[in-house]
């Protein structure tokens, strides 16, 4: 089958809904997902969560499927539409994000070796080379660092991308 790749909005938390609501109508379905750890009453789990919540990529082949009954699909809000026609996702996304993806099927983030408690040296700009105790990591690729500046411990925010790990 040759198909285009469109992103469906979804309602929120309704991904998986919305992914098997529309395999049983029989469009491909992609949604990558990643582990994140969730820290609860000194317990640690891994959870999946999708890597763009509130969408789902939908196969569409245009000559030979509708897809106006995405649109009212359960757990599905609309397809991304330009103007009264959905627009398909350029291909190239899709294989960045699965080049991501371990051996089984989960998007691996860039520098998920980080962890709180590590000691970080950035990459880059204005700090490049410095070192910075990892404080805090949240779902959006933000970091919180506590680093020693003029004598005193500060608080910088900034992306995981801009990290690497103090050797």
């Amino acid at each position: 089958m040759n198909f285009d790749w469109y992103a469906a909005r979804t309602k929120t938390g309704a991904e998986g809904r919305a992914e098997w609501h529309l395999r049983n109508q029989g469009y491909p379905t992609y949604l990558p997902r990643y582990r994140k750890s969730i820290r609860h009453a000194r317990k640690t789990t891994q959870e999946l969560r999708p890597l763009f919540p509130g969408y789902i990529f939908v196969g569409i082949d245009q000559d030979l499927m509708r897809w106006r009954p995405v649109n009212s699909t359960a757990g599905v809000i609309n397809l991304v539409q330009f103007g009264t026609e959905p627009h398909p996702v350029a291909p190239e996304i899709i294989d960045m994000i699965r080049a991501q993806e371990d051996e089984d099927g989960i998007v691996k983030l860039l520098n998920d070796n980080l962890r709180c408690g590590d000691v970080v040296t950035f990459r880059d700009g204005h700090f490049a080379d410095c070192t910075a105790l990892l404080e805090k990591i949240s779902d959006n690729h933000r970091v919180v660092l506590l680093m020693s500046l003029m004598g005193q411990e500060v608080r910088i925010k900034t992306t995981v991308e801009m990290l690497e790990k103090a050797s």
